[in-house]
């Protein structure tokens, strides 16, 4: 695992993307610098197919993006844990605590639209949310 990207992505930053959402400028100007956790890719090619798209459809709209996608190893998932007690009571998702162990582990921001990760206790995590 290279540790040259300097911003995780997590799903709603990618799904921003696709979808011109608000905030979609400052994920596209990150992308080429930004990683996103296999865990997150599961996360994102879901909430396509369930958006109704077929599964070559949505594997070519997200080839066309170029991602940089990070193998979950097994000590990546130990590491998560780290993240779990926050789970109740700061609703992190595995998605969220997958972004987060990445980017942790990469010494990267991790890129998100979720404001409750304003409220989140120290890290070691920069975040930036994105609208």
């Amino acid at each position: 695992m290279s540790s040259s990207a300097e911003y995780v992505l997590d799903s709603t930053a990618v799904l921003a993307l696709l979808y011109s959402e608000p905030g979609h400028q400052y994920v596209k100007e990150v992308l080429g610098k930004s990683a996103v956790s296999a865990v997150n890719l599961a996360e994102i090619v879901n909430k396509l197919a369930q958006m109704g798209p077929m599964p070559e459809a949505v594997r070519e709209s997200l080839v066309k993006l170029e991602l940089r996608v990070e193998e979950w190893s097994e000590d990546m998932a130990y590491r998560s844990a780290e993240f779990s007690r926050l789970s109740k009571s700061h609703g992190l998702s595995l998605g969220d605590r997958a972004c987060l162990t990445l980017a942790k582990q990469l010494h990267a921001t991790a890129v998100t639209s979720d404001r409750t990760w304003r409220r989140l206790p120290s890290l070691g995590v920069r975040i930036m949310i994105f609208r």
